[in-house]
């Protein structure tokens, strides 16, 4: 039986176990994955019971993608150049091994039509924890000329040796000239930050007609940022298809098998 898992503070709205659970079953592997709420002060206890109870491996999200890397023995050299791992490989030495899927669930995620006409355009991130790490990297491969993050003031210090201009989060945000706008935040996610926009409806109105806002949060599938969006006839996407891309990418890295996106995305819709 192959035991997988997910470790972040809050977890209530994760779709992780359905997806993962029904790979495993259209695999026919048997085997569980299982939610463990972890407060960051928890992290260290957290990795000891994983790796002393014959898991397989876990998913690391908000916000600890990080903070694990200094409990890993050796951490994938695209990992290390993102700054940020999302799944973790334990081996049967019990030795931690760290990768980044989110890059990928990131770009591939994107329209391909969308995605092929971003080169040498402008792009801003609204946040500056771990997930904006995966983003700047994807943004990068996209040939994104110049990213701007946007996050709150008690951050902008740390956000600045992410190595992009950086600015204070307010509600008069200009992002004109910007072709995509992705939230990085929480802010919009069920439970207490739910109906709640990252964006003013000053900054959306700022955005060119052709712009893209991508909203990684994906419960609620349509954020109140994204029904914002909308009302302006902007294109949006939400977080689900990266759910999905990212977390196929995890299940190869932790069994060597392709699993079905097709399978993954239905058990969550």
């Amino acid at each position: 039986m192959i035991k997988l898992g997910l470790i972040g503070y809050p977890l209530g709205h994760s779709l992780s176990p359905l997806m993962h659970k029904a790979a495993l079953a259209e695999e026919g592997i048997p085997g569980d994955y299982v939610l463990f709420e972890t407060a960051p002060e928890e992290l260290k206890d957290r990795v000891d019971y994983l790796k002393n109870n014959n898991f397989r491996g876990f998913n690391v999200t908000i916000p600890h993608k990080v903070a694990i890397m200094e409990y890993l023995d050796k951490i994938d050299n695209f990992a290390l150049k993102v700054g940020a791992v999302n799944t973790v490989i334990i081996d049967e030495n019990k030795k931690l091994f760290g990768y980044n899927t989110d890059v990928y669930g990131f770009i591939h995620a994107i329209p391909t039509d969308i995605r092929h006409n971003l080169n040498n355009k402008n792009a801003a991130i609204i946040g500056s924890g771990g997930a904006t790490r995966a983003i700047i990297e994807g943004m990068t491969a996209l040939g994104i000329k110049e990213v701007k993050i946007f996050t709150l003031e008690s951050e902008l210090e740390k956000a600045k040796e992410l190595g992009v201009n950086c600015f204070v989060l307010n509600e008069k945000v200009n992002l004109e000239g910007i072709s995509l706008v992705v939230n990085a935040t929480p802010v919009g996610m069920e439970g207490k930050f739910e109906g709640v926009s990252s964006l003013s409806q000053y900054s959306l109105d700022s955005l060119p007609q052709d712009a893209l806002v991508y909203d990684i949060v994906y419960k609620p599938r349509k954020t109140k940022l994204m029904e914002m969006a909308e009302a302006r006839n902007l294109t949006t996407l939400g977080g689900l298809e990266m759910l999905v891309l990212q977390g196929a990418r995890a299940f190869h890295l932790w069994t060597g098998l392709e699993a079905s996106v097709d399978t993954m995305r239905a058990a969550i819709l």
